[in-house]
């Protein structure tokens, strides 16, 4: 059944699948876990896209702000759950990030269920299926593509073999820099870090200013999915996000701007390529020369 369903992800355009079993999210709060939103589940499914490098080129030249997202499209998140359910009569939830509209805001359902909305981090999920790893800047690097991936996350109680945890080395995190050498905001500490474990492989994730961040004139856009709302900003009303602070990692807030086409993500990704780190091969160099680069004053 696995290698059915990879083969129709291919089918579909898909170029990314892998699958987590639940127990690899044991531990994780509730708030996070696929079990709040599934109470049966079994498997954790992600799955996605490679994003074209051309669509960074723009960025690349500073003269077409195109920006990339890393959530996958719904339709095809929802295609691989219908197809699930199917061929399959499991249940396949396709999580969607969705932002609340219409809920109860002030607190939890039952005393027992957490918070709405139960946040599973793509990143964290997709380390967890095999696929990656996740860099300094908190992104997936897949061996294929580095960080041109899209995600999408499917939970079901269908049980399915899990894939291996990747044992690669993408990133060279504080031996490298060339992403904190390039931010224009120096919004990227490498004296504060945080160390996460998943499923046994130890990731450091550097410290990041996102109320500098998301001033970049280089290539961040807002998160126009996980973007800052009243119910996340009033915690002691709504009870669904930690403190807004000024410093957080990447994987422990939501509402951080998208990097996936600022100078310190194609910074990263040139490296990727320049050091012959990825599968995927380009006739022709993704960087010729040095970025160029606005000051965040320059806006």
């Amino acid at each position: 059944m696995k290698e059915m369903l990879r083969d129709y992800a291919r089918s579909i355009g898909l170029t990314l699948f892998g699958v987590a079993s639940a127990e690899r999210f044991d531990g994780l709060p509730q708030n996070v876990h696929p079990a709040s939103i599934l109470p049966e589940v079994r498997s954790v499914i992600v799955i996605g896209a490679d994003i074209p490098r051309g669509n960074y080129r723009g960025v690349e030249e500073g003269t077409l702000w195109s920006f990339a997202s890393k959530y996958l499209d719904q339709r095809l998140v929802l295609d691989m759950a219908r197809t699930i359910e199917q061929q399959t009569h499991f249940e396949a939830v396709p999580y969607l990030a969705h932002f609340p509209k219409v809920a109860p805001r002030s607190r939890p359902v039952a005393p027992d269920r957490p918070m709405y909305n139960v946040t599973i981090n793509l990143e964290y999920a997709a380390v967890a299926a095999g696929l990656g790893e996740i860099s300094l800047l908190g992104q997936l690097l897949t061996p294929q593509y580095g960080n041109r991936n899209t995600l999408g996350v499917i939970l079901t109680e269908l049980e399915l073999e899990p894939d291996p945890i990747y044992a690669g080395t993408l990133c060279d995190g504080l031996a490298c820099r060339e992403c904190i050498a390039v931010c224009p905001a120096h919004s990227i500490n490498p004296d504060k870090t945080v160390t996460l474990d998943i499923c046994g492989r130890q990731t450091v994730l550097a410290e990041i200013n996102y109320n500098l961040c998301r001033l970049c004139p280089n290539g961040a856009a807002p998160d126009f999915i996980n973007k800052v709302g009243q119910e996340e900003l009033m915690v002691e009303f709504s009870g669904n996000q930690p403190k807004i602070v000024e410093t957080s990692t990447a994987l422990t807030r939501r509402n951080v701007p998208n990097i996936a086409t600022a100078v310190c993500s194609r910074t990263c990704l040139n490296h990727l390529e320049k050091t012959g780190r990825l599968t995927q091969k380009y006739v022709n160099p993704f960087r010729d020369g040095e970025p160029w680069r606005l000051e965040t004053w320059e806006r």
